[in-house]
């Protein structure tokens, strides 16, 4: 069953923030440093989600998700949504190549609460 979030992002004040906000609303979450982490969990954890920096070193959210996609074709794994949580300046349109890497949707930094909580909470909740 599924219960966990995933927040995957190489800056530990990034993850605190939202594991805090996860605590303050009763979610459960776990951590990840890079997408490489990210994919091993996800490997022996079914994920309400995953929110997913896009620029991390060892591996980047961006090829991270490709990995999940392929494997969940592969394992016949139902759908993880993902979600990038990025500052990105690297792309001129940082969306739409989340999008193309089979990201599900995309929250900007600097974060807000209401950002995330309209995004998580009808996760949480299906």
């Amino acid at each position: 069953m599924k219960k966990r979030f995933l927040i995957v992002d190489d800056h530990s004040t990034n993850r605190g923030f939202i594991k805090d906000v996860f605590l303050y609303f009763e979610l459960s979450c776990d951590e990840a440093k890079n997408g490489r982490e990210a994919v091993e969990k996800w490997a022996h954890e079914d994920f309400l989600a995953i929110l997913m920096d896009i620029e991390m070193p060892v591996m980047g959210g961006l090829q991270a998700t490709q990995i999940i996609r392929t494997r969940e074709k592969q394992e016949e794994r139902s759908h993880t949504p993902i979600y990038a949580v990025s500052g990105c300046t690297a792309f001129s349109n940082p969306k739409e190549i989340c999008r193309m890497a089979g990201m599900d949707g995309f929250i900007a930094k600097p974060i807000t609460i209401n950002q995330l909580l309209e995004v998580v909470m009808p996760l949480a909740h299906r």
